[in-house]
């Protein structure tokens, strides 16, 4: 199975595909495949996808990661919101689709993730505090 790789700046998936394969157990009782297309996103830290590569700063360095919320269209009228990532190691030009298993649901389940983890305020800090 090969993933999508970017040499050099990580650009906007606006407009790109995305494939969703089936699950073996889906596919058993004769589920199929999914395609959309993104068509909106956002950026946690957009400046690090223009980011020059850089070296490897020691044994630890995992490199550079882009998250991304993005607005996937499948057929006419269903859409979904991803939350997915591209890892660029250190010490290599490539960006790499690194979210194959993304959160990926219908916009009510993931406004209620995203709510219920902003209400915790506690998390929000070097020293995070359990509530």
């Amino acid at each position: 199975m090969s993933f999508a790789k970017i040499k050099g700046n990580l650009t906007s998936r606006i407009g790109r595909p995305v494939n969703f394969k089936t699950p073996k157990y889906v596919r058993a009782r004769g589920g199929t495949p999914i395609s959309g297309t993104i068509v909106d996103e956002v950026r946690a830290t957009p400046e690090i996808n223009t980011s020059p590569a850089r070296k490897l700063k020691n044994n630890d360095d995992w490199g550079d990661y882009s998250f991304c919320a993005q607005l996937i269209k499948w057929g006419e009228n269903n859409h979904s919101i991803r939350l997915a990532y591209w890892r660029r190691r250190a010490g290599e030009d490539w960006w790499e689709f690194a979210a194959q298993m993304t959160v990926n649901s219908d916009w009510r389940e993931i406004e209620a993730l995203l709510k219920r983890t902003l209400a915790k305020t506690g998390w929000f800090s070097d020293s995070p505090i359990i509530q």
